[in-house]
């Protein structure tokens, strides 16, 4: 018995593992996303204008002419493929070889991005799967695994990320004008957690091993004229 969840057949490069199983063939895409949500949101501040703009033509030079916008990008995590070690150097039928998966939980249990440990890959904190539910066929006689190289139940971490631009628009002269203009990205500094090792034969298998994220932050001017 394994747990793969069939929605997508025929997504190994149009290389079935075993002609004689095609129903190792039916998993979720490799570009799956559960949710993926992305906006855009500019605002005009209004100081220069309506009540804002009455006898404070000197605040108003100041204040007026700013404008706020923001890219928001929320995404789940796309699945991670798993391998195992091939029967033959060429592989077989052209396919990379699966793994044996067993019935249960993918995910270890208990695990918290919050406990990642950057100083030790092999880190307790840092193992994302059941290792116990995963296991290599024999090389010896020619063994096939039975498990699906993507699973729904397991996903990278996703993307989460707001960026925010500020601008200011100030008119010099009838033709001149000045912009300033200032950006950041990863406002919030969010950290995304990677690097899933699924390749079994791997000392790191089932652990996150990089974490990537930074806020950062430019500031430009412009004229116009």
């Amino acid at each position: 018995m394994t747990n793969t969840e069939s929605s997508l057949i025929g997504d190994n490069d149009s290389k079935p593992l075993d002609y004689y199983n095609l129903k190792l063939e039916k998993m979720i895409g490799q570009n799956d996303r559960t949710h993926t949500f992305k906006t855009y949101l500019s605002y005009d501040l209004p100081f220069d204008r309506g009540p804002f703009a009455r006898g404070r033509a000197w605040t108003n030079r100041l204040l007026g002419g700013w404008n706020i916008a923001s890219i928001v990008n929320y995404a789940s995590g796309e699945p991670p493929e798993f391998t195992g070690s091939s029967p033959l150097s060429g592989g077989w039928n052209g396919a990379v070889n699966r793994l044996n998966v067993a019935a249960g939980p993918l995910k270890a249990d208990g695990f918290h991005r919050n406990n990642f440990e950057l100083s030790s890959a092999l880190s307790p904190g840092n193992r994302y799967l059941n290792r116990a539910a995963f296991s290599d066929p024999a090389l010896i006689p020619l063994t096939l695994g039975t498990g699906a190289y993507r699973y729904s139940q397991v996903r990278g971490f996703g993307n989460i990320s707001e960026n925010l631009t500020l601008t200011k628009s100030l008119a010099l002269t009838e033709k001149v004008r000045f912009q300033l203009r200032s950006e950041f990205f990863n406002l919030f500094n969010r950290h995304q957690l990677g690097g899933i090792t699924t390749r079994i034969s791997n000392p790191n298998f089932g652990q996150v091993t990089s974490v990537s994220g930074s806020r950062q932050a430019q500031i430009s001017g412009r004229f116009d004229f």
